[in-house]
C-alpha cells in the first residue's frame, strides 16, 4: 500500500511524463493517439464504408479488400508494417507518426464497418423523399441520411473509441513512451514497485474508460438513441433465463416488487 501511495503521488509523470522540459508521454499520449487515429479513421471510414456499399465494382472490390485485410491482421502486426517496412519504401518517419499512421489505417477499417452498417440501417426511400423536395444528392446525404444514420452507429462508435484507447497501448513494443511504457520503465528501474506502477497504470485506463462510457450515456439520452426511462432493468430477465426459476420463486419475486 505504501508503494502504491508513493506511485500515486507521483501522477504527473504518469499523466505527461517529464513535458514541458521533455517530450510528451503518458497517459496524455495515449489520448492523443486515440484522438488522432480516430479523427483520421472516420475520415477514411466514411469513404471506405459508402465505397463498400458502392454498385461500382471498381469502388467496392477495392474497399472490401482494404477493410478485410486489415480487419483480420492483428494490429502489433500493423504497427511492425509501418515500423519496419515504411523506411524501406524512403518513408522517414518518427516514432510518434509511426504509430498514429498504424493506428488510423486500423480505425480506418473497422470505422468503416460501422458507417456501412448505419447507412444500410436507413430505410429505402430516404433519399429519393429528400430529392423529391429539391435538395441535392449531396444535401440529401448531410441532412436527410446521415443523422438517421448516426443515431444508429453511435452505440458501436462509443465502444470502438473505448477498444480504439486501450489498443493504443500496443505502440509501446516499437518504443513509444505512453502510458504503458512508463510503466514498465518504472517496474525495470524500481523492480519491488511493479505491483504498484501496474496498478497506477491499470487505474489511468479505468479513468478514461469510464469517463468515455459515461459521456456517451449522456449524448445518447440527449440524442433520443435510447430511452432511459422506458428501459429501466428489471429484477430479471425470465424470458432470456435457459433454466427458468420454479413458479414460487417467481411469483415471490414479483410479489417483492410490486410492495
Amino acid at each position: 500500500m505504501e508503494f502504491f501511495l508513493e506511485q500515486f503521488a507521483n501522477w504527473k509523470f504518469y499523466l505527461i511524463g517529464a513535458y514541458p522540459s521533455g517530450p510528451l508521454t503518458g497517459l496524455t499520449l495515449n489520448i492523443v493517439f486515440a484522438l488522432i487515429s480516430i479523427t483520421i479513421g472516420l475520415f477514411f471510414g466514411i469513404i471506405f464504408g459508402l465505397g463498400r456499399v458502392s454498385c461500382r465494382r471498381y469502388i467496392k472490390y477495392p474497399c472490401s479488400i482494404f477493410i478485410d485485410v486489415v480487419r483480420s491482421t492483428p494490429l502489433l502486426m500493423i504497427i511492425f508494417w509501418s515500423y519496419f517496412f515504411l523506411p524501406v519504401l524512403g518513408a522517414q518517419l518518427s516514432l510518434f507518426w509511426c504509430a498514429a499512421i498504424s493506428l488510423s489505417v486500423y480505425a480506418a477499417a473497422y470505422q468503416a464497418e460501422i458507417v456501412r452498417a448505419g447507412f444500410l440501417a436507413v430505410p429505402f426511400g430516404q433519399m429519393d423523399a429528400a430529392l423529391s423536395t429539391g435538395m441535392s444528392r449531396f444535401q440529401a446525404l448531410i441532412y436527410v441520411i446521415l443523422p438517421q444514420a448516426f443515431r444508429v452507429m453511435l452505440p458501436s462508435f462509443v465502444s470502438f473509441f473505448n477498444s480504439m484507447f486501450k489498443n493504443t497501448s500496443t505502440v509501446y513494443i516499437i518504443g513509444v513512451v505512453e502510458l504503458t511504457r512508463t510503466g514498465i520503465i518504472i517496474s525495470q528501474l524500481k523492480p519491488n514497485r511493479i505491483f504498484a506502477a501496474y496498478m497506477c497504470m491499470a487505474i489511468g485506463f479505468w479513468v478514461v474508460c469510464y469517463t468515455l462510457s459515461y459521456a456517451s450515456q449522456i449524448l445518447e439520452k440527449k440524442l433520443g438513441v435510447i430511452d432511459y426511462e422506458t428501459y429501466k432493468p428489471e429484477i430479471c430477465r425470465q424470458d432470456l433465463v435457459l433454466f427458468p426459476l420454479p413458479k414460487v420463486v417467481k411469483n415471490m419475486l414479483v410479489s417483492n416488487k410490486c410492495k
